[in-house]
C-alpha cells in the first residue's frame, strides 16, 4: 500500500487528507464518529499536493493518530 497523509493543522473540519495509491480521502480528527468526517474525494493520478497542508512523514504506519489508522484500515 502506498500511503501519504497531510495535516492542515485543523484549519478545516476535514483536517487530514489521506492518499492510498491514487485514491484520496478527507478525514476529520475523529473520522469514525457520527460527528466526524471520512469521505472519498476521488482518484487522481496527479494532483497539486501543496494545498493539502503539511505532509506527515510516516516511516511507520503506527506513527499516525489511532483514529486515522483505523479509518485507513477500513478503507483499504
Amino acid at each position: 500500500m502506498i500511503l501519504k497523509v497531510w495535516d492542515n493543522g485543523g484549519k478545516s473540519f476535514d483536517r487530514y487528507t489521506v492518499r492510498v495509491r491514487n485514491d484520496y480521502f478527507g478525514m476529520s480528527k475523529n473520522p469514525s464518529s457520527p460527528q466526524g468526517f471520512n469521505q472519498y474525494a476521488g482518484s487522481y493520478p496527479e494532483i497539486d499536493e501543496s494545498s493539502l497542508g503539511k505532509k506527515i512523514k510516516c516511516l511507520n504506519y503506527r506513527q499516525l493518530p489511532y483514529e486515522i489508522r483505523g479509518a485507513i484500515t477500513i478503507r483499504t
